[in-house]
């Protein structure tokens, strides 16, 4: 999973970053922090004796993995460090993740009727401007719907993601969803 959310850290840097159509996202997203250990937004930023201070061995061996392929990652792809750090931290704060059953493209079988074949989960992560600022609460105010190609039941260029009122909302009220499994 690290790694994958690595690559996708890498495809935000090479193909929105600088990319003028998405400055207007950009732009609401945390600064990368100018410097280490005090920034406090993730201990992936963090230096390696503050994160073996956290003395959870689990947590900080994952954190030093994930600081590693990230290290790996950017002297591969020749970008900076740290411009990617950021990018994977955006890709797993910020990112909705779906899941979805789509036939198995190794399968040997043809049949025709569609429940017949073979399938396989695909996970697709999408960044959802303005809708990735909502935050988290276990009586949310708010639901994320999302809606798929009504004849295919798969995401597509028709695809779309909306926040919808569970009830009134007051001005000023902040908007909340629940993260994860619905009720």
């Amino acid at each position: 999973e690290d790694l994958d959310d690595v690559y996708q850290g890498l495809n935000f840097l090479e193909c929105f970053l600088n990319n003028q159509d998405y400055a207007p996202y950009i732009s609401t997203l945390p600064q990368k922090p100018s410097s280490g250990d005090e920034a406090g937004l993730t201990p992936d930023f963090w230096s390696k004796e503050s994160i073996l201070g956290l003395e959870i061995p689990s947590f900080t061996n994952q954190i030093l993995e994930r600081k590693q392929i990230v290290e790996e990652v950017a002297q591969k792809n020749n970008v900076n460090e740290n411009d990617l750090r950021w990018a994977t931290w955006m890709m797993r704060s910020r990112r909705f993740t779906t899941w979805n059953m789509v036939d198995d493209p190794n399968s040997e079988d043809e049949s025709w009727f569609p429940i017949r074949r073979k399938q396989i989960e695909q996970i697709q992560g999408f960044l959802l401007p303005l809708i990735d600022m909502v935050n988290h609460a276990h009586d949310p105010n708010a639901i994320l719907k999302i809606s798929v190609n009504r004849w295919t039941r798969e995401f597509d260029d028709t695809s779309t993601f909306a926040l919808r009122a569970l009830r009134p909302i007051k001005k000023g009220e902040e908007v909340t969803i629940l993260y994860g499994e619905t009720k």
